[in-house]
């Protein structure tokens, strides 16, 4: 594949379809039919910006996606953090169960070693 872009082939190939209509007589006595190899060009042409513009949207609807998830991500985290505070509380603060539900905020801050992550609720 040439290292060329998106416009710079698209203009090509409209120069060269040009080309190809304009020589249509050349290109008769060659053997070869103007009509056909345009055509080609176009088809693909028309393919080609179909299919950009679908990548375009498609990369708008991901930036928007990206966008929502991070925002639902943080909003997760500060309810669950809300929530623990609530039951920790609950427990009562000085408690030894407390200690242990003091674990799971320290668990998601600091990665394990092995670099796995670490499970939000222990596994038996």
């Amino acid at each position: 594949m040439s290292g060329f872009g998106h416009a710079q082939i698209v203009g090509y190939s409209e120069d060269v379809e040009t080309a190809v209509v304009n020589e249509k007589p050349a290109l008769r006595k060659f053997g070869a039919d103007g009509e056909v190899l345009a055509g080609s060009i176009r088809t693909l042409r028309d393919q080609t910006l179909a299919l950009n513009a679908q990548q375009e949207e498609l990369k708008k609807q991901l930036r928007e996606t990206t966008r929502l998830y991070m925002a639902t991500r943080k909003r997760l985290y500060v309810v669950s953090s809300g929530a623990h505070d609530t039951v920790m509380a609950a427990v009562g603060k000085d408690t030894p169960r407390a200690k242990i539900l003091q674990r799971l905020r320290s668990r998601v801050r600091r990665p394990r070693a092995d670099g796995d992550e670490v499970p939000a609720v222990a596994r038996p």
